[in-house]
């Protein structure tokens, strides 16, 4: 709630400040380009301006070029002149997946889009041959023309089903060649974009020996039906290989074999094709695992094997929590962010952790999972279980799992962030008050965001401000702004007076933005925290929306783009609600005039009338009731229905009503009133009534329906029976005279008429409404007919449909003086 902040304005409505610190260059051309696109205007969604995207550009070259010689070659590339466009415009997989590729040990080819256009690593290198030089960026066809007719649909394959293969080989022939008798393995996965379907292919390849016994080809991928006996293919496709073996964690000091170094290399390469093919396996299940933990637990039952590692554990943190959730070997299932544990403090200073030796193992590496800007979303810890040689390179795979790790993570996120967006819009689309969407903005935008103690201040009485705040928010927070008026100088009311998005990156900047303004939020432990001004159509602040995070969160261009996304939909909801509680409002007053002449009860009855129109728009429908004082203490009740919700039916409806009470007041027999009714305005129009002439002078209540829900009579100390009648055509059909049913109504029993909208529901039967709405009358039967009247549309609310009701009591004249009707 009130974890309103202090700071950066901008978004929809302002300007954002910097965090604290100085940010890099890079980083200050990405803030001074978000502050061009957050300038106050319309929120219709800006591209990103020039700065914003060299910013882009520059920091991924950047990342790109770290990884090694072809990582240089990918920073120094003009991806504007190749299908894939300049990098800044890439989808952030294709960045991830690039960033990982060219830190992977083995060697990795990556074919993105319709055009499989190629990327690869430094380990790719001695396999490119002649096409190395040329191969980046340019589709698959150009680089290997002489192979791609067995190549490409493989890969097409793979693209278009979503499918890994099985390891497939194929081997060069002539074991003198370029090959040297050596045998290529390939093992091919999807990688799965921000759609959720696939955008590029992972292919692992290995180089081993050719065993003369082994068979050359296995798996399902059409690779491996290449015959061993073929011509080589022409275009520089995959010749040489060479290859230098990729360091692999191994036990330090063992003893080499016989017959080294032939027998190492073999080993050698042996494990380099079980690493090989494990990490396409990896990344493959990455692709398609579901949901955070279903990523967790592909990382915990595969990547074990592929590290070599004796334990591994996994911890993974929502945005701006203090808690992380641990899954893996050795617990815990929970974590504190504070807490004095390898992951924690991985995740805590985003840098890498060394674990040290024990007597149950021989150390490891708790390794930060980044997002794609270098921010931490969580770690993982892997332990091996014996010494790892000093001259070979374990972090270098683990890097590379790590990078697949994140990207999967990064993607799941976004994934479940658009889920609850959906679920967000759906549950805002179904309010029909103020009230009722108040507490779904309360409970579904911190659910979104990841945040806490959410609140919305709107205006109140003069200056004052209103505070809405969520079920989590504590008495002390409540409190502390219960006075809050238009001036206060904290961001909740800025963000309302300013119109401007207040963004608080940590409490030392909230001191420093407003240093005359109590820190409310920070004193309930929040760091990161974000006020949202809501605009009306006119573009007029009309409330403000504050929440925060326990831990600093980063707020990246997507997250602002969600921040600007959930203040649109709050915004719609607020002004759809306002609009129509001005329409309900108008047409409960205006409906007020037409339903009833009658201004006092008889002496002997207590009478309680209410009319609720249609829930949501200008529906001034065809529902009506009337009371009208006849001679001798008797009182009339007419209910009635006329089909239709329009103007045209709310005519119909007071044409009618103006008609029978003419008729009635005139004497006519209360079963000729219908057939009458139609032959003065025809069959033009289509409904129900029921009327009813009540006696209590002499103890009885006479009732004529046509088409209408059956009375109900509750007598004093039986049960509430509906009042059956002869059957009857609906108003507006009737041309015979109707059935006239006359039933006992004495001292203390209980009369009601109402109209459908009280009893029928879809998807329910009217007699189970019926019988609903008797339980009722039993429940509260002894109560004033005031407060039976509440009880029935209260307990029978949800109808989309008008509702009239008339309850009504015989009673001791002794007991009561004449009262008025209360006002409609």
């Amino acid at each position: 709630m009130a974890t309103v902040p202090g700071a950066a304005s901008g978004g929809r409505g302002g300007t954002t400040s910097p965090p604290a610190g100085p940010p890099p260059d890079d980083a200050q051309r990405a803030d001074d380009a978000q502050r061009a696109d957050d300038a106050p205007g319309p929120t219709v969604r800006r591209r990103r301006q020039p700065a914003q995207r060299r910013a882009d550009d520059a920091h991924w070259r950047a990342v790109f070029a770290a990884a090694g010689e072809t990582g240089v070659r990918v920073a120094r590339h003009d991806w504007a002149a190749t299908p894939l466009g300049p990098v800044h415009a890439w989808p952030q997989s294709l960045r991830t997946a690039v960033a990982s590729c060219l830190r992977s040990p083995v060697p990795v080819l990556l074919c993105w889009g319709g055009e499989l256009v190629v990327l690869h690593n430094d380990a790719c290198l001695p396999l490119l041959g002649d096409a190395g030089p040329t191969a980046l960026g340019r589709p698959g066809a150009e680089v290997w023309p002489g192979c791609w007719d067995v190549l490409g649909p493989v890969l097409r394959d793979v693209l278009a089903g979503a499918t890994v293969t099985r390891p497939a080989r194929w081997s060069p022939p002539g074991g003198d060649g370029p090959a040297g008798g050596r045998r290529l393995t390939f093992a091919h996965s999807p990688v799965i974009d921000e759609s959720g379907t696939p955008g590029g292919v992972l292919t692992a390849v290995t180089v081993s020996p050719h065993a003369p016994d082994a068979p050359a080809t296995a798996g399902p991928s059409r690779a491996a039906d290449a015959p061993a006996t073929a011509e080589p293919p022409a275009g520089g496709g995959m010749p040489g290989v060479g290859g230098r073996p990729v360091p692999s964690p191994r036990p330090a000091g063992s003893a080499p074999r016989a017959d080294a170094p032939a027998a190492r290399e073999v080993d050698d390469r042996r494990r380099t094709l079980r690493q090989a093919e494990a990490f396409a396996r990896l990344a493959g299940a990455l692709s398609f695992a579901r949901g955070r933990a279903g990523i967790v637990d592909v990382v915990c039952r595969t990547a074990p094997a592929l590290l070599g590692a004796g334990a591994l554990r996994v911890a993974t943190a929502d945005p701006g929590a203090v808690v992380l959730e641990v899954a893996g070997d050795g617990g815990p299932g929970r974590l504190d962010l504070a807490a004095d544990d390898p992951l924690a403090r991985a995740v805590r200073h985003n840098a890498p952790v060394a674990v040290a030796a024990t007597r149950d193992g021989d150390g490891g590496t708790a390794l930060p999972l980044r997002y794609a800007d270098g921010g931490a979303l969580g770690a993982v810890d892997v332990r091996w279980a014996h010494p790892v040689a000093a001259d070979e390179e374990p972090r270098t795979l683990l890097d590379a799992v790590a990078g697949l790790v994140s990207q999967a993570l990064q993607r799941a996120e976004l994934t479940g962030s658009a889920q609850l967006m959906a679920d967000f819009a759906a549950r805002l689309s179904a309010t029909r008050s103020t009230t009722e969407a108040i507490g779904v903005v309360l409970a579904g935008a911190p659910a979104v965001l990841g945040a806490r103690l959410p609140g919305l201040a709107v205006p109140g009485q003069g200056r004052r401000l209103r505070l809405w705040a969520g079920e989590d928010v504590p008495a002390g927070l409540l409190a502390a702004y219960d006075e809050m008026t238009v001036d206060d100088p904290r961001p909740l009311a800025t963000a309302l007076r300013t119109g401007e998005r207040v963004v608080i990156h940590d409490r030392a900047e909230f001191a420093d933005r407003f240093p005359e303004g109590t820190d409310t939020a920070g004193a309930h432990g929040m760091v990161t925290t974000v006020a949202l001004p809501l605009f009306d159509a006119q573009r007029r602040p009309i409330a403000a929306l504050g929440f925060g995070w326990p831990r600093r969160r980063p707020l990246r261009e997507s997250d602002l783009a969600l921040l600007d996304t959930v203040a649109d939909l709050c915004e719609q909801t607020l002004e759809r609600t306002r609009l129509a509680a001005a329409e309900h409002d108008l047409v409960t007053r205006l409906a007020g005039r037409l339903r009833t002449s009658a201004r006092t009860a008889p002496p002997t009855l207590d009478v309680a009338t209410r009319y609720r129109p249609a829930v949501s728009g200008m529906h001034l429908g065809g529902d009506w009731f009337d009371l009208i004082r006849l001679d001798g203490d008797r009182l009339a009740v007419v209910v009635g229905d006329v089909v239709g919700h329009q103007v045209e039916a709310a005519a119909d409806m007071a044409q009618l009503r103006t008609i029978v009470n003419t008729l009635i007041r005139l004497g006519v027999p209360l079963g000729e009133v219908f057939p009458r009714l139609t032959d003065l305005i025809g069959a033009g129009f289509l409904g129900t009534c029921v009327a009813m002439v009540v006696d209590p002078a002499a103890g009885e209540a006479a009732v004529a329906r046509v088409g209408h829900p059956h009375p109900v009579l509750a007598r004093s100390g039986g049960t509430p029976t509906p009042i059956e009648t002869a059957a009857s055509l609906p108003l507006g059909m009737v041309r015979e005279p109707v059935a006239v049913t006359t039933v006992p109504f004495r001292p203390g029993d209980l009369l009601v008429a109402y109209t459908d909208g009280l009893v029928e529901r879809r998807g329910r039967t009217y007699d189970a409404g019926l019988a609903e709405l008797c339980g009722v009358v039993d429940a509260v039967r002894d109560a004033p007919v005031e407060a039976v009247a509440d009880a029935l549309l209260g307990r029978l609310a949800g109808a989309e449909d008008d509702q009239a009701l008339v309850v009504l009591r015989h009673v001791d004249p002794a007991a009561r003086s004449p009262t008025p009707f209360p006002p409609q």
